[in-house]
């Protein structure tokens, strides 16, 4: 599987930050810019280095890769430090090489980030798991070309695939885009419901004591425990599957491009409670707002905002008189009634 990041995704340490390089300078649309900075990085701690050369030793120790044409060409490509002229490779190519060293590197270095806190099942030790923090965005795709994106404070983990496609949402949000596969279903494990595809687009979040699918387009089918027992629910595109806690399973039309707008880093509101715009936009920036008004809080807003942009989403409350700005520090921005 092959990985890219956009949005504010960052690596605060060097074998998160050697995995990230490793994705980009595997993108069939590196750039050389890409591998100047790379090589900053290489030369900026021997930390960075040392992590690096462990993604190497990975690949070099696994004699099926030492037998890929590809792949060989892909490590020379990247670990050449003297040569920055890229090598190219066909698409093709590079698609085989990306989809066997990713997971790999994955296993050695993504899987320093294991979940011990999760309810589910413990991960293989050769299970990947992609995670973001709190205002990351990250893709990656998988070896069958389907493609995943995270959103803030999100984690992924791929299981092992036999007759069906598997990946668990450990925490958070992630958008699907499922490459199509009829002799193997692409089955997406969330909590003790399985949301399970054949080719097709959906959103999948997970929040405390409530499950919510948003279905794109094709269809899903979703499986698992309900107040009233275990149940089967299939959804078609343009729709959306709630299960909250205590209240039985909910299938509703819902605006799609609003709901996916994450995906290109904007919240879109159309007359939400100002506490419930609040919520949302807090799960996307470490510095948090809060309104402790109950009458504030109702205020209904629209609006479409940049994630992580809390400053400016309070700027524009108080541009257009619908709240006011009172104590802020680097950690909070309170808000308050507008004043007279």
């Amino acid at each position: 599987m092959t990985s890219t990041t956009s949005g504010k995704e960052t690596a605060d340490d060097p074998a998160s930050a050697a995995t990230c390089w490793f994705a980009r300078l595997q993108s069939d649309d590196v750039s050389a810019r890409d591998r100047r900075d790379f090589q900053l990085w290489l030369d900026a701690d021997a930390a960075n280095a040392a992590a690096w050369r462990e993604i190497g030793s990975t690949w070099e120790s696994m004699a099926l890769l030492e037998r890929d044409p590809a792949m060989a060409a892909l490590r020379a490509d990247a670990l050449g430090a003297t040569d920055h002229r890229p090598r190219r490779l066909s698409r093709r190519n590079l698609g085989l090489a990306a989809a066997s060293l990713v997971a790999l590197a994955g296993g050695a270095v993504l899987g320093q980030r294991w979940l011990t806190t999760s309810k589910t099942s413990a991960p293989e030790a050769d299970e990947p798991v992609f995670t973001t923090g709190v205002g990351e965005r990250s893709t990656f795709r998988l070896a069958d070309n389907s493609v995943v994106t995270l959103s803030t404070d999100s984690a992924v983990r791929v299981n092992r695939w036999d007759k069906a496609r598997r990946l668990t949402l450990v925490r958070g949000q992630a958008f699907f885009q499922v490459a199509e596969d009829p002799a193997r279903p692409f089955v997406v494990v969330a909590g003790d419901k399985q949301v399970t595809a054949i080719g097709t687009a959906f959103d999948v979040r997970m929040e405390p004591g409530k499950l919510s699918v948003t279905l794109v387009e094709g269809r899903v089918r979703i499986a698992g425990a309900s107040p009233t027992g275990e149940r089967k629910v299939e959804m078609s595109a343009g729709s959306r599957f709630v299960a909250a806690e205590p209240a039985d399973w909910a299938v509703a039309p819902v605006d799609t491009a609003k709901e996916s707008a994450w995906l290109q880093g904007r919240l879109v509101f159309d007359g939400e409670p100002l506490s419930a715009v609040v919520a949302e936009m807090n799960r996307f920036s470490k510095r948090k707002l809060s309104v402790t008004d109950s009458a504030l809080a109702a205020t209904p807003v629209s609006g479409v905002f940049k994630t992580g942009q809390v400053d400016a989403f309070a700027t524009a409350l108080k541009t257009y008189g619908l709240a006011d700005i009172g104590h802020a520090d680097e950690t909070r921005i309170e808000l308050v009634r507008p004043r007279a």
